[in-house]
């Protein structure tokens, strides 16, 4: 008997998934206009936009590809310290990929379960967010986050191309932003949003902090402000977040070295903590700079002290 996609979302939900849908495996074609439009908008990006390209095709990558299996993670449920808010995006700190969070392995369990099943799967190489909307398990707000209804946009996209023939869900394609909302856009701090849907990655902070060329421009490095790693933003301010995060759960892997990440520490790291508990956990920055955290650091932590002497919480 084939396999239904009901089978594979009661597999997801075994494995730790909040959600799970179906998509085809026809072309992105409005992704990959955008991505062709935003290369030709923010040059300074523009290789990093192109490269990205293949991920609008994936039946012509993979031949045998049939459809798309979306799963859903929602990671606003974790007791952050309080520390390092601010300064190191949320995502980075609930980060899934490294031992010792707990839902580690849910990815690994449901590939486990897809070889049970006799399909065939490539993971990723698909455009995430375009693939969840089309699998009706996300919108894309106008701060160009996916959001659910139960967890906003604090969640992570997993999604894998299978031979299985699986009929596809319906597509949410509505954006879910309460009407003339622009909350995102206006506390942008480097105006990185500049209208809806619009985004220059060269300006975001994010990318600014881990993979923008160095040196960062001038004005840019001042706007960067207190963060380190990341940037949370244009989520924290988001209508469609409030309340979407329960801290119900302690993240003891981050509570062993929470000292170890905060502007302070990282603006005077040694190269062996670096090496053996900060780049494991935070790698997008390649291990032979940690002169960069020390700079995003050192940035960090004299903005922290001049909001400190004018009074400021």
């Amino acid at each position: 008997m084939p396999v239904t996609k009901e089978e594979i979302k009661k597999l997801a939900r075994k494995c730790g998934f909040d959600d799970c849908g179906v998509s085809s495996v026809e072309p992105f074609e409005d992704y990959e206009r955008e991505l062709r439009a935003r290369a030709s908008a923010d040059i300074d990006a523009a290789g990093r936009y192109l490269q990205m390209l293949p991920r609008a095709r994936p039946a012509e990558r993979k031949e045998w590809a049939r459809s798309i299996i979306v799963c859903i993670r929602h990671y606003g449920k974790y007791q952050l310290p309080e520390e390092l808010l601010g300064h190191i995006g949320r995502n980075y700190l609930c980060e899934s990929r490294r031992k010792g969070c707990p839902d580690y392995d849910i990815d690994l369990k449901f590939e486990d379960g897809l070889r049970e099943l006799d399909i065939r799967f490539k993971k990723g190489s698909v455009p995430d967010r375009a693939a969840a909307v089309r699998a009706g398990v996300a919108r894309i707000g106008r701060n160009n986050f996916a959001y659910s209804e139960t967890g906003g946009s604090w969640l992570n996209i997993e999604t894998w191309v299978v031979d299985a023939d699986l009929e596809p869900d319906s597509p949410t394609p509505e954006c879910p932003c309460p009407e003339g909302c622009s909350a995102c856009r206006a506390a942008c701090p480097t105006q990185a949003l500049h209208g809806p849907f619009r985004m220059r990655m060269s300006r975001c902070i994010c990318y600014l902090s881990y993979s923008a060329p160095e040196p960062i421009d001038e004005e840019l490095w001042e706007l960067m402000g207190e963060w380190v790693y990341g940037c949370d933003v244009c989520q924290q301010v988001c209508p469609m977040n409030s309340g979407k995060w329960n801290e119900s759960e302690p993240m003891p892997w981050i509570e062993k070295f929470r000292d170890k990440l905060t502007p302070q520490a990282l603006k005077d790291m040694d190269y062996d903590t670096y090496r053996n508990i900060v780049h494991p956990r935070f790698w997008y920055i390649k291990l032979d700079n940690i002169r960069r955290w020390h700079r995003n650091a050192q940035r960090a932590y004299d903005n922290i002290q001049k909001r400190k002497e004018k009074g400021q919480p």
